[in-house]
Order: C-alpha cells, then structure tokens, then sequence
C-alpha cells in the first residue's frame, strides 16, 4: 500500500527532524487561526478554550518526546 523503501536510507537524525517538521505543521496552522473562529459557538472566552494555548502545549511535549527518545 504505502512504500517507505526510501526511509530505509535515512539516518536517525534526519528521520527526526521530519518528524518535528511533521509536528510543526498544525502549530503553525493553529497559531494563524483568528480568536473569533477559535472561539465560535463558545458560550465564553474562558483562557482554557483557546485552541492556541493547547496546540502549544502538545506539541510542545511532542517534540520534548521526540526529540530525546
């Protein structure tokens, strides 16, 4: 189905970097959303809604997880 003979190739270090560019993705996608579709249909503003706070915070310890294991 999917073929990943060319990974085989890789060194470690590079498959990891790919891995973080993989991550760093949907921060960035996440951190140029507007407040006002982050919080659409939110009865509040509380500060734990805001999707950019949790984004950062993921894949933050994603990368921690990664990048040491």
């Amino acid at each position: 189905m999917l073929n990943f003979d060319w990974a085989k190739n890789l060194s470690e270090t590079w498959a990891k970097v790919i891995v973080l560019m993989a991550f760093i993705a949907p921060l960035i996608f996440s951190l140029t959303m507007k407040k006002s579709y982050i919080y659409q249909g939110a009865g509040d503003k509380a500060w734990w809604r805001n999707l950019k706070l949790w984004v950062i915070l993921i894949v933050g310890l994603q990368f921690i997880i990664y990048l040491f294991f």
